[in-house]
């Protein structure tokens, strides 16, 4: 199986059909919305090959990267983040996984690798990472 396709949900929303939702806060400890990551495994596109956080508000993704159009600190302050990914390349993600702590240096779950950048930066939340599985 392959990540296709990735989306953030807000509040309490639900994940759509067929799709996952991991169920840690992407703004854990910061007091903004709720925020979630969800991804589909195994859609009718190409699988997810990478992925790619951009700072500021009116920044472009690399090209070749789709970004989520919400803001991974939206009512908690800190920096202007977006979630970027793309289906060029030949590795794909299997799964996703986020993780959240006090600690600035939590490891990922075994067989992911943590993706270093702190999803709550300047929101003074806990330290949140998404993860993923090739």
């Amino acid at each position: 199986m392959a990540v296709t396709d990735i989306d953030i949900l807000e509040g309490d929303q639900s994940p759509r059909e067929g799709w996952e939702m991991d169920k840690n806060d992407l703004n854990a400890g910061a007091g903004g919305d709720y925020l979630y990551l969800t991804w589909q495994n195994d859609g009718t596109r190409n699988p997810v090959t990478d992925l790619y956080v951009i700072e500021g508000e009116d920044e472009d993704p690399p090209h070749g990267y789709y970004k989520i159009g919400t803001d991974l600190n939206k009512g908690a302050g800190g920096q202007y983040l977006y979630l970027c990914f793309t289906r060029d390349g030949s590795q794909p993600i299997t799964d996703l996984a986020v993780v959240t702590s006090n600690n600035k240096d939590v490891a990922a779950p075994a067989g992911y690798k943590r993706y270093e950048k702190d999803l709550n930066a300047g929101a003074r939340g806990k330290y949140v990472y998404i993860c993923y599985k090739r």
